[in-house]
C-alpha cells in the first residue's frame, strides 16, 4: 500500500507532480472531484467548513472568530483519514501531511520554488502580468497557510512535517515526479497494509463522532472531549464535560451515529458551583 501526500506552494508544479506520480505508480489521485464528493457527504450543518476543505481557501481574520472551533478540526481530520483509508492514493493539500504524520508508510512531500520562478510560471499559465501573478501567488499561499494555522495550529512551512522537500526550480515536473516515485518505492513498507487501512477507517469514524459532539454540545462545552477508536465501530469518549446530563448527551450522540456499535463513555464530569 502506498499513500503519498503532496503539499505545495502555488507555482511549484505540485498538482502536476501529484498527477504524474499517481499515473505512473497506478495510484488513485484524490483530486477536486473526489474531494467534492467527500465534502458533500458532510452533515449539512458543516456546509461552510466543508466548502473551505474543498477549496482550500481558509477563513479571513474576522471569519476565524466564528470558524475557529474544535468541531471543525475534528471534521477535517476525519475527512483526511477517510481519504487515506482508500489505500494506494495521492492526496493533495488540505492538511493531509499534518493529520497523517503519525501513520506508518505515508510519504509526506512538499514542493517549493523561488518566488521569481513561480511568478514566471503563473504569468505563462494564465497570460497575466508579473504584478498580477505575484498577487495571485501571495493570495493563495496565504489562504492555504491560513487554513493550516486556523484548523490544525500548524505552520505548513515547517520542514519537520515532510519526508521530502523538492525545490522544482531546476527540475521539470516529470523529473520532480520521478524523485517522489523513487522515494515512495524506497520508503519502508508497512507489514500489514490492511491493518493500517482498518485503523484509518476507525480513526475517521471516531473523528466524525468527535466533530458531532463538539458541534451539538458547542465547543465551549465539549472542546475537551475526545473520541478514540478501539476498533471499527467501538469507540471510547474521554476528556472533561460540565455535567452528567452533558455526559449522557455525548454518549447518546455517539451511539446514534452510523457505524458505531459500542460506546465506552469515560468522560469526567467537572461540576462548577459558585457562591459560599
Amino acid at each position: 500500500m502506498v499513500i503519498v501526500t503532496i503539499s505545495r506552494l502555488v507555482g511549484s508544479f505540485g498538482d502536476v507532480i501529484a498527477a504524474i506520480v499517481a499515473k505512473q505508480m497506478g495510484l488513485q489521485l484524490v483530486g477536486r472531484q473526489q474531494v467534492h464528493e467527500l465534502a458533500q457527504s458532510c452533515d449539512r450543518e458543516y456546509d461552510d467548513a466543508c466548502l473551505v476543505y474543498e477549496t482550500e481557501l481558509g477563513p479571513t481574520f474576522w471569519e476565524r472568530i466564528f470558524f475557529d472551533r474544535p468541531a471543525y478540526t475534528s471534521l477535517f481530520q476525519a475527512l483526511n483519514f477517510e481519504e487515506a483509508s482508500r489505500g494506494n492514493v495521492v492526496l493533495i493539500g488540505r492538511g493531509a501531511q499534518i493529520v497523517l504524520r503519525d501513520i506508518p508508510g505515508v510519504l509526506k512531500v512538499r514542493t517549493v520554488a523561488p518566488m521569481s520562478v513561480r511568478i514566471k510560471r503563473i504569468m505563462e499559465r494564465y497570460d497575466i502580468s508579473s504584478e498580477e501573478a505575484e498577487e495571485f501567488i501571495r493570495k493563495y499561499d496565504h489562504e492555504r497557510d491560513n487554513l493550516a494555522r486556523s484548523i490544525f495550529r500548524q505552520d505548513e512551512n515547517d520542514p519537520a512535517l515532510y519526508d521530502l522537500v523538492v525545490n522544482t526550480e531546476h527540475f521539470s515536473s516529470a523529473d520532480a515526479a520521478q524523485i517522489v516515485i523513487t522515494a515512495a518505492e524506497k520508503m519502508e513498507k508497512v507489514p500489514d497494509p490492511e491493518e493500517i487501512q482498518e485503523k484509518l477507517r476507525s480513526m475517521a469514524l471516531a473523528k466524525r463522532v468527535e466533530a458531532l459532539i463538539r458541534k451539538k454540545l458547542t465547543s465551549a462545552i465539549a472542546r475537551n472531549v475526545e473520541v478514540v477508536a478501539n476498533s471499527y465501530g467501538v469507540l471510547t469518549i474521554t476528556g472533561r464535560i460540565r455535567s452528567l446530563k452533558e455526559k449522557g448527551s455525548a454518549g447518546e450522540l455517539a451511539a446514534a451515529h452510523a457505524g458505531v456499535t459500542k460506546v465506552n463513555n469515560d468522560l469526567k464530569v467537572t461540576e462548577f458551583s459558585f457562591g459560599v
